[in-house]
């Protein structure tokens, strides 16, 4: 399979013929997310994300997602430590999933395999680290059951995110931000390829798209998105 986005190197359909004593080894390193200033945000985890970090907008084609804040220069992460550590307090799914994705595979018939990107350090093929893939009776592991059903949740969150974010759009209540950070030493940094939230169109919004809002409880998200972006002074002084 080609390589993906993102940290995603070689991805591979996950199979007992193929990967049948092998092990990983999640949790321990970060260090795969290093050059990663911002990264993918399911909508059930506003929440608990916005408390710590700025949730932003990114698009790509016709394709728009939240995004979680995890830097202000390119190529570079305020939340892994040069001992490959995320000190964050939350850590976005998208990088606790990893090595893990779900591919779609039978496009008419939606059906998803579970990949494993293989050039993963805590991978390993010998079976001496981490949890098994597989047990000796050649089922998945319980591990594996793990990983199979949070793949399974992720992939659900990320249909209603994507209905969240198409109601954004075909609204048009998204802006594209356009801001200079001033940091420490002088220098200053541009915040540019992200989307906001307009507040002015927010407060002009018609009575029944509110109620339609706040029945699909996508409100919430606006709210949360909105009181995240208080975390970019954070990031400010955390660049060094």
């Amino acid at each position: 399979m080609a390589k993906q986005s993102l940290f995603y190197e070689e991805v591979v359909p996950l199979t007992k013929e193929r990967h049948m004593g092998w092990s990983v080894e999640q949790g321990k390193t970060y260090a795969f997310a290093a050059k990663q200033h911002s990264v993918p945000l399911m909508h059930s985890e506003f929440s608990s994300a916005a408390l710590d970090l700025p949730i932003v907008f990114g698009k790509t084609g016709e394709t728009t997602l939240p995004l979680v804040m995890l830097g202000m220069q390119a190529e570079k992460s305020l939340f892994v430590d040069k001992k490959g550590k995320f000190t964050g307090r939350y850590c976005p799914a998208f990088l606790r999933r990893y090595p893990f994705i779900f591919a779609r595979g039978d496009a008419e018939e939606e059906t998803f395999a579970l990949c494993i990107d293989e050039t993963f350090d805590g991978v390993d093929k010998k079976g001496k680290k981490g949890e098994a893939l597989f047990g000796e009776d050649e089922e998945p592991s319980e591990y594996l059951k793990q990983i199979m059903e949070f793949s399974r949740v992720f992939e659900v969150d990320l249909r209603k995110t994507r209905a969240f974010t198409d109601l954004l759009n075909e609204h048009e209540l998204l802006d594209p931000m356009n801001a200079q950070v001033s940091l420490a030493d002088g220098s200053k940094v541009s915040l540019t390829g992200f989307h906001v939230v307009s507040r002015e169109r927010l407060k002009q919004i018609d009575p029944e798209l509110l109620t339609d809002l706040f029945q699909r409880e996508f409100i919430e998200l606006v709210y949360y998105h909105l009181l995240s972006l208080k975390n970019m002074e954070k990031l400010r002084d955390m660049v060094r």
